[in-house]
């Protein structure tokens, strides 16, 4: 791209059509904490605005110092969208030249949304120690999905997958995914979970109650993608370690307007990649990804280099 009024747009088509694979995606996001934890990323918490009650749209910036990218994602989440036959999720990232600032892409942030957080449950996959047989996923709908896959690539060994979603066909869908392994629909949030040693939750309302994670696994991982609409406080006081992705991210909502009466977070996750904190081998481990700018750039520059090798996507005239 070295017309400097081009601008490439890369949509959900183009983007699927890379065909990038699970480790490829989980490479590129491991990577970026590890840049982080040698200080080298900038990444503001993000703000909030919303134009109507249960919805949200975040502007989300980030510069990757150790690989030279920088860009922003504008997503937002609209609970109501689901009664529209419409997507949860909406964004757009665009991707600016380091050097100059010229905007140089422009790509959709659904997809890299709904890459990324399964991309950084599968890094915490990677330095947890775990031997996981039994799956457990609370919330069938598009992240429940990506997750169950990215689980199965980073541990190929799991033998059983349980399941729990209102919607009774978005859970045979889900378990029409796992392949020759063991599945089970639950009749309940709690039975899903019942001796997990994988415990996912990606649910969009709150859970009532909540789950207790008492029954799973005592080595258990426990992964709330929902932040706290489905874990109870007490799980997240009872787990051995407690993580995050992202100490400023989490210090600028907890108490706030998430994470009431919550434990202080004993490490995040760019310390656990870098192997700078080691997760203990037993006990239930919490690992709270609340989702970073950071990870979506990274994932952008993946697509965006590779959008490039392939000539994919559209170029116009910009600016």
């Amino acid at each position: 791209m070295s017309d400097v009024n081009e601008l490439l747009i890369l949509n959900r088509r183009d983007l699927e059509g890379l065909a990038l694979t699970w480790p490829e995606i989980v490479d590129v996001i491991e990577d970026a904490f590890r840049q982080k934890a040698q200080g080298l990323v900038t990444n503001p918490p993000k703000p909030k605005v919303t134009s109507r009650e249960d919805a949200f749209i975040h502007a989300m910036p980030a510069y990757l110092g150790g690989s030279d990218r920088i860009g922003l994602k504008w997503v937002s989440g609209y609970e109501q969208n689901h009664a529209k036959g419409l997507p949860y999720i909406y964004g757009s990232v665009i991707m600016n030249d380091p050097e100059t600032g010229r905007p140089i892409a422009l790509l959709d942030g659904g997809w890299i949304t709904e890459m990324r957080t399964p991309a950084v449950s599968g890094v915490t996959m990677r330095h947890v120690p775990l031997s996981p047989k039994r799956l457990a996923i609370v919330g069938c709908g598009v992240q429940g999905r990506r997750h169950l896959e990215v689980a199965l690539s980073e541990h190929p060994d799991i033998e059983e997958v349980v399941v729990f979603d209102r919607s009774q066909d978005a859970a045979e869908v889900l378990t029409s995914m796992a392949g020759d392994r063991v599945t089970r629909i639950a009749s309940s949030p709690t039975d899903a979970v019942d001796g997990a040693t994988i415990a996912i939750t990606t649910i969009t309302v709150p859970l009532d109650p909540k789950l207790d994670c008492r029954n799973t696994d005592e080595n258990a991982l426990l992964l709330p993608v929902d932040y706290d609409d489905a874990m109870a406080t007490v799980a997240f006081h009872e787990a051995v370690t407690y993580s995050v992705d992202d100490l400023g991210q989490y210090g600028s909502v907890a108490g706030r307007k998430y994470f009431f009466d919550f434990p202080e977070p004993v490490t995040h996750l760019a310390q656990v990649v870098a192997g700078e904190f080691e997760v203990p081998e037993k006990g239930r481990r919490m690992f709270l990804n609340m989702g970073i700018a950071m990870n979506d750039i990274a994932l952008s520059s993946l697509v965006l280099d590779r959008a490039l090798e392939r000539g994919v996507g559209t170029t116009v005239e910009f600016p």
